[in-house]
């Protein structure tokens, strides 16, 4: 029974796993394709956010580095990351 078993379900997986492969890379190619067609206005977008999450970023690390300074231990004590 078991032999008989076996004989059924490798056929079965083989497909099932065939059309999953096809189903998981037809997904991630068109979203390959729907990321480059972006349009002018949201690559803009895009780069002025960019833009302006770096200006964060240098201004967090001024912060930190003038708590540095003034607050030796500001970072033992406030510390929260997960």
């Amino acid at each position: 029974m078991a032999a008989d078993t076996l004989a059924l379900m490798i056929p079965i997986v083989a497909i099932v796993g065939g059309i999953g492969a096809g189903v998981i890379k037809s997904y991630f190619s068109h979203k390959e394709r729907m990321m480059g067609h972006m349009s002018e206005d949201q690559m803009a977008e895009l780069e002025r956010m960019s833009r302006i999450a770096d200006i964060l970023d240098q201004r967090v690390k001024v912060v930190e580095r003038i708590l540095d300074d003034e607050v030796p231990n500001w970072r033992e004590q406030n510390d929260k990351t997960i």
